[in-house]
């Protein structure tokens, strides 16, 4: 089980879960325990959950943030937000609603005293219980929006005031779909709060504004890139390729005052559609099985349940 134990900048959780380890081991000599920063457990994943029964892991809480929620819902089961920073709950539980993170308030008598033995053992007790609420949210979650989103295509080397920008929106248009037009950024797109309904979302950027880093974000969002045919070999690009992400190229002599080709737009729009539900299919396919039979669970080698 990893629990992310946060604070304001990841000193006082850190100082927290040493001293809890240190209790648990004493008190629980069979339970296996440990403590890591975040970005260490990230990067040793597999190797924690190997070898660890319970891991705290420690850092500052503004990592839980909506570029990050994908990653953190790849290992973290529960997220215990220290009193300091209390105020941020709410905030913090709207960017991880759509997963089956618990994200609570650490009890102030737990983090506040930090007394080994007692505090160790009440926050046991804690994790137990939130282990079978993370359990039942699992199992009871619905499709979200995450799998099942508007188009939202990314175009880079285009002006968004330019000629070929305003004709590719007016094909869209002309197609009777909404269209809305931002800045590329990748917090802009994941931090996304639009005025009313629409279609397709224009994120337009350049080149420079990617990174290899950031692929892995970059793709889980974005349906398609739209770019403009450049004498020089762009490797980013095939980065994106890499994630069979639909690519449209385009010809600024070929399109600059003239209408597209929408027999063009559409066969791209198509392919676009096509990926999205694919991959919605996914999603969807694993909420529409059959319940599994009833099994039994067991939590730390000291709690066992049936569900």
């Amino acid at each position: 089980m990893f629990v992310y134990i946060c604070c304001a900048g990841g000193m006082s959780s850190s100082l927290f879960c040493i001293r809890m380890v240190t209790a648990l081991n004493e008190m629980y000599p069979a339970l296996k325990v440990t403590s890591a920063h975040l970005d260490t457990v990230m990067s040793k994943e597999t190797t924690y959950r190997d070898k660890y029964d319970l891991i705290l892991v420690y850092g500052g809480v503004d990592v839980i943030s909506p570029e990050n929620a994908f990653e953190l819902n790849q290992f973290i089961d529960v997220i215990l937000i220290a009193p300091q920073v209390a105020y941020l709950l709410p905030l913090k539980q709207v960017v991880l609603k759509e997963y089956p993170i618990i994200v609570k308030l650490i009890d102030k008598k737990i983090f506040g005293t930090m007394a080994g033995v007692r505090a160790s053992s009440d926050l046991l007790d804690e994790l137990v219980d939130l282990d079978l609420e993370r359990s039942y949210l699992s199992a009871a979650m619905i499709e979200t929006k995450n799998a099942d989103k508007n188009i939202e295509l990314l175009l880079t080397g285009l002006d968004r005031k330019g000629d070929v920008a305003k004709q590719l929106v007016h094909s869209f248009e002309s197609m009777g779909l909404r269209v809305v037009q931002e800045k590329y950024g990748l917090e802009n797109l994941y931090q996304f709060q639009p005025q009313g309904d629409y279609d397709i979302r224009l994120l337009f950027g350049y080149n420079h504004m990617l990174s290899i880093e950031d692929m892995p974000k970059v793709s889980r969002r974005i349906d398609g890139l739209i770019y403009l045919e450049s004498p020089l070999e762009n490797p980013k690009i095939d980065w994106l390729q890499d994630y069979q992400i639909p690519l449209l190229k385009l010809n600024r002599q070929q399109h600059y005052g003239k209408p597209f080709d929408f027999s063009t737009i559409q066969a791209f729009l198509l392919t676009v559609a096509q990926r999205s539900e694919m991959i919605s299919e996914t999603y969807v396919a694993k909420f529409e099985a059959a319940p599994p039979e009833k099994q039994r669970h067991h939590f730390l080698g000291i709690l066992s349940w049936e569900v």
